[in-house]
C-alpha cells in the first residue's frame, strides 16, 4: 500500500512539473515572438518616411504610415485578425494594445543627434544616434498553470536610422 500511494505521488508530481515547464515554454516563446514582432514591425514602421524631405536629406517620419505599418506588421507576425484580435492558434489569448508611440526625427525640435531620449512616465532612456520610431506594446501573456504569471507584459522596441 506504501508503494502505491509513493508511486501515485510520484506520478502526480511528475504531470504537475510537466505541466508547469509546458506553461514556461509557452511563455517563453510567447515572449520571443512578441519580441521579433515588435523589431519587424519598428522596422517596417521606419521605413514610413517623407520622400521630398527624404531627398533634401531630412529624415522625418509621415507618423499615419509608421502606425499602419506596425499594426501590419504584428497582424501578420502574431496571427491577429483585421480587428486585432488573435485568430485560432494564435499564442495570444487578447489583442496587444500599443500604449505609447513616437517618433524623433529631423523635424523634432531640440534634436541633435546624438539626442538623450528620456520619457519618465513610460520608463524609456536611450541614446539615439539618428531618427527614430518608439513603441511599447502591452500583451496578456496566456496562462495554461495554476502557478504561472498572470497579468500584462510591457516590451519597447526602438529603431533608429544611426549616423555613425
Amino acid at each position: 500500500m506504501n508503494r502505491a500511494l509513493l508511486l501515485m505521488f510520484v506520478v502526480l508530481l511528475f504531470l504537475y512539473t510537466t505541466g508547469f515547464e509546458a506553461d514556461r515554454y509557452i511563455t517563453v516563446t510567447t515572449h520571443n515572438r512578441l519580441k521579433f514582432a515588435l523589431n519587424r514591425g519598428g522596422h517596417d514602421a521606419s521605413l514610413q518616411i517623407n520622400k521630398e524631405l527624404l531627398a533634401e536629406g531630412e529624415i522625418v517620419f509621415t507618423r499615419l504610415s509608421a502606425r499602419h505599418a506596425f499594426e501590419k506588421a504584428l497582424q501578420n507576425n502574431l496571427q491577429l485578425g483585421l480587428d486585432g484580435a488573435p485568430l485560432v492558434g494564435s499564442l495570444l489569448s487578447d489583442p496587444p494594445i500599443i500604449v505609447f508611440e513616437d517618433y524623433v526625427d529631423d523635424h523634432t525640435p531640440g534634436a541633435d543627434f546624438p539626442f538623450n531620449y528620456v520619457n519618465e512616465s513610460e520608463h524609456i532612456v536611450k541614446m539615439l544616434k539618428g531618427p527614430a520610431v518608439i513603441y511599447k506594446v502591452k500583451v496578456k501573456l496566456p496562462r495554461h498553470h495554476a502557478l504561472s504569471y498572470e497579468g500584462d507584459v510591457y516590451k519597447t522596441v526602438i529603431y533608429e536610422y544611426r549616423f555613425d
